[in-house]
C-alpha cells in the first residue's frame, strides 16, 4: 500500500481503543502530582514566588499577581489535588480545567521561571480538557457507567501524538 493511499484511507473518526489515552492521562497526572509535590518539598514555592519582592511580568499579563499570605501554597495544593484527580479520572473535566488554570497562572507569575516544557504542560493540559480520557478506567466511569466506553475516535489519541511529535 502506497503512502498516498494510506493518507487517503486515514480516518480521524475511526474508533480505536481508549487504552493509550487512559495511560497518557494517568502518566500525565502522576508526573504533574510529583512535580507539584517536589516544588513544595524543595522550598521552591517560597524561593521563587513568595520571597522575591519583584517578579518580571509577561507583556499583557501584568495583572497576574502572586497571592498574598499562604495563597501561593493553597494554589499549589489545589494544582496538586487537580493532578491527583486527573490521575484517577475523578471529575475529570473540572479537574483538567482547574489544573490548566492553576498551572498556567503559576507560570505567568514570573517569566524568569520560564521553561519550555512548562509551556508544553500548559498546552497538553488545555488539550486534555477536550479529550474523553476518563471514559474508562476512572472514577468517573464508575460513577457514570452510561458514559463508559472502550473506544474513542482516532483523533483523540493522534492529537496527543502530534503534540508530542512537535516537541
Amino acid at each position: 500500500m502506497s503512502v498516498l493511499s494510506k493518507i487517503r484511507s486515514y480516518n480521524l473518526n475511526q474508533e480505536v481503543s481508549i487504552a493509550p489515552l487512559v495511560v497518557f492521562r494517568i502518566a500525565f497526572g502522576l508526573l504533574m502530582t510529583f512535580s507539584g509535590v517536589r516544588f513544595l518539598a524543595k522550598g521552591w514555592v517560597y524561593d521563587l514566588y513568595t520571597y522575591p519582592p519583584f517578579h518580571f511580568k509577561y507583556f499583557g499579563f501584568e495583572w497576574v499577581q502572586v497571592p498574598s499570605g499562604n495563597g501561593m501554597y493553597i494554589l499549589f495544593a489545589c494544582m496538586i489535588a487537580f493532578a491527583v484527580f486527573i490521575t484517577f479520572g475523578f471529575l475529570y473535566r473540572l479537574s483538567t480545567i482547574g489544573f490548566f488554570a492553576a498551572f498556567t497562572y503559576i507560570e505567568l507569575l514570573d517569566k524568569t521561571t520560564y521553561l519550555n516544557h512548562y509551556y508544553f504542560v500548559s498546552l497538553v493540559a488545555f488539550i486534555l480538557i477536550f479529550l474523553p480520557a476518563a471514559r474508562n478506567y476512572s472514577i468517573d466511569s464508575l460513577i457514570w457507567p452510561a458514559k463508559r466506553t472502550n473506544k474513542v475516535p482516532r483523533w483523540t489519541i493522534d492529537i496527543i501524538k502530534f503534540q508530542l511529535g512537535l516537541v
